[in-house]
């Protein structure tokens, strides 16, 4: 296995597994090794003398099924006839061959005749399936006419019993619709641009099929791109199912720079067939597990979309599958500024995603994977390479590859805190002379893991040239700067509740709340309702008039965080107090913080405040007056916040049968 060269058209390995669930597992892993690369197996098969015909043909009636099931480009097998010469010397006690050495054919070659792909044979009719579900195959499209033809003649050729295609307008202002007027079994849903996420739940609420499988209009899926989906979620519990998507040769020398650059959408796996995330553009639903957690997020309009639902569908205890011969042809992007406008949409998603899913983030706002991203150029030959177990004097067997692990520092000094950081030390640099090199030295780490990039980035042979390659070094450069500054400026400008639902009374909430008893509230119960009840009136409550909040995922210590505005979050926590026969005593806290643009906000000001100060002294009462002033109103905006999200819990409560205490148990006889 350690040996992958880079610069090969497929791949070849000699496998000898005699069990059926041995080599599937297998060849999973080698189909991941080659990277979108056709895999063929070197020589296969097995001696007639020791094993006999039957056994043989057996054998490699399992093989023939593992590969041709499992997607490979195809399997030699060992050998045609039992006449066979080695240093010239006739072998006369193995008998391999499919053949005896009169050249009569054995069982094995008999059987194997019956299943020989030929270039009119159906894969489908060869190595049939447990069952056919019908699938729905669903093509959402916002200005995607440039590619969309290509699309819609790529699915009909698609070789699969039972599908049908629909294509989901969604508000586009080029010639999508004349193009796919021009495909009449294709069915044409034309909507108001509302964004992907809602162009996929039409899609889903107009499929026919038991299985959803979508792709996006700038892909060509191969041929059998459906056998494998509905191959993978028949012979497995897999709730969802996608494939890797590779790029198609470019049509210039900016597109395949852009094609070799960092970005593009693909798969993260936590084993060789299990996903943490799958890509929209290749991805397979039961269409009862979609409705089951209420289908695509609407907030998520161009990107992130497909993230948050493999997200939820672990939380919810299913599996995501992959299939490694399920795959699609995936343009990317034809311009640099469709490259970028591509990457800010990532980083807008990715600010997006850290408001619902905090636990999958870190600090810095970069999703926190726990499989493996693959697609990604290796460093090994520009940083260090990996481990190769060779045994003593070279004669271990299956000498493997240990790689090392990802330094955490090419994604550092990429990134815009680093460069941030170069620039204001470049700046005070101009005044302190001794310090004038290490801005320097920073821009220079900041240049090598481009340079790393554009060396190792796998272009094709056609449009190799030096423009590309310098194209790519500025891609790589500027890519996660573009990233990062759309995450941070989207995570900045914060998630926010309306402001008219916040200004707006709860109906029915009784009195008004003092403003300092609105931290901890307290309800009773005799039937034993407890916090889930409450709780899930909560939540109703914020759907109904439009609140943006975050549920507890299993990972958070609170229940529900609101996005209430610019300058405070809510956070709910709760628990119940169990009493004899079946009574119930429920708390809630209420816990106000402040969101990012309110620390940064604040941070600057203090800081501006401090330094005018230092400046004027004379003036440092006025300004710790104006910082007083504003402190307690910043305050008093939190508190009249948590009173407003009070007089909601509360209306809450009467809806779960709750009643309200002074925050302690009713006296009971």
């Amino acid at each position: 296995e350690y040996l992958l060269p880079k610069e090969t058209d497929f791949l070849s390995y000699n496998v000898y597994l005699h069990r059926g669930p041995d080599l599937r597992a297998y060849l999973s892993r080698l189909q991941n090794l080659a990277e979108g690369r056709p895999l063929v197996l070197g020589e296969f098969g097995m001696d007639t003398l020791r094993h006999g015909q039957e056994e043989q043909a057996a054998l490699l009636d399992l093989h023939w099924d593992e590969v041709f099931r499992g997607g490979l480009a195809g399997t030699i097998l060992f050998s045609w006839t039992d006449e066979w010469f080695t240093d010239g010397i006739d072998v006369e006690d193995w008998a391999f061959g499919l053949v005896q050495k009169d050249r009569q054919p054995k069982i094995a070659y008999r059987n194997l005749a019956q299943k020989t792909l030929g270039p009119k044979d159906r894969l489908v009719e060869k190595f049939p399936l447990p069952r056919v579900p019908k699938v729905s195959v669903v093509v959402c499209s916002y200005n995607g006419a440039a590619t969309l033809r290509g699309c819609l003649e790529a699915l009909q050729k698609v070789d699969y019993p039972d599908f049908e295609v629909m294509v989901v307008d969604d508000g586009s202002k080029d010639s999508t619709q004349s193009i796919v007027a021009e495909f009449p079994l294709v069915k044409n849903i034309l909507q108001p641009n509302r964004g992907l996420s809602v162009a996929r739940n039409v899609g889903m609420q107009a499929a026919t099929g038991e299985i959803i499988a979508y792709t996006d209009s700038d892909c060509m899926p191969d041929s059998d791109w459906l056998y494998f989906l509905v191959s993978t979620l028949l012979h497995s519990s897999y709730a969802a199912v996608g494939g890797p998507n590779l790029n198609p040769p470019a049509q210039g020398p900016i597109p395949a720079a852009v094609a070799a650059c960092p970005g593009a959408p693909t798969h993260v796996l936590l084993s060789d067939t299990e996903a943490e995330h799958i890509p929209g553009c290749n991805m397979a639903y039961w269409k009862s597990v979609l409705e089951e957690i209420g289908g695509f997020d609407p907030e998520f309009r161009t990107a992130g979309d497909d993230v948050d639902l493999c997200w939820r569908l672990m939380q919810a205890g299913h599996r995501v599958g992959f299939s490694p011969s399920a795959l699609v042809w995936h343009h990317r992007r034809f311009t640099m500024q469709a490259y970028f406008r591509q990457q800010k949409g990532y980083g807008e998603a990715e600010a997006m995603l850290r408001f619902k899913h905090m636990q999958y983030f870190d600090p810095q706002g970069s999703a926190r994977w726990k499989g493996v991203i693959y697609g990604l150029p290796r460093f090994e030959r520009v940083f260090h390479r990996p481990i190769i177990y060779h045994g003593i004097f070279g004669t271990g067997l299956f000498q493997c590859l240990y790689p090392k692990p990802a330094s955490p520092w090419a994604q550092l000094v990429s990134g815009l805190e680093w460069n941030a950081l170069t620039l204001f030390i470049f700046l005070v640099s101009i005044q302190v002379e001794p310090i004038r090199i290490v801005p320097l030295l920073m821009l220079a780490a900041t240049l090598l893991p481009a340079i790393s990039f554009m060396v190792v980035a796998r272009v094709e042979p056609k449009h190799d040239t030096v423009l590309a390659r310098l194209t790519v070094f500025y891609l790589a450069l500027t890519q996660p700067l573009v990233r990062d500054w759309a995450r941070y400026f989207t995570w900045l400008k914060g998630k926010r509740t309306p402001d008219a639902v916040v200004q707006t009374p709860e109906k029915d909430a009784g009195p008004t709340l003092p403003l300092f008893r609105s931290r901890l509230l307290s309800f009773w119960s005799e039937q034993g309702r407890e916090r889930v009840h409450l709780l899930a009136e909560i939540e109703k409550i914020l759907e109904e008039e439009g609140w943006r909040y975050a549920q507890d995922t299993g990972w958070n210590s609170w229940d529900v965080q609101i996005f209430a505005n610019r300058w405070w979050h809510v956070r709910l926590r709760s628990l119940t107090e169990i009493y004899p026969h079946g009574r119930r005593l429920t708390r809630v806290h209420q816990g106000i913080v402040p969101t990012t643009f309110s620390v940064l906000f604040g941070g600057t000001a203090v800081t501006a405040d401090v330094l005018v100060a230092l400046s004027y002294p004379a003036a440092l009462p006025y300004f710790l007056g104006i910082l007083a002033l504003a402190g307690v109103g910043w305050l008093w905006t939190g508190w009249q916040l948590r009173r407003r999200v009070g007089d909601l819990v509360r209306v809450a409560a009467r809806r779960a049968q709750l009643l309200p205490t002074g925050g302690k148990a009713p006296e009971t006889s």
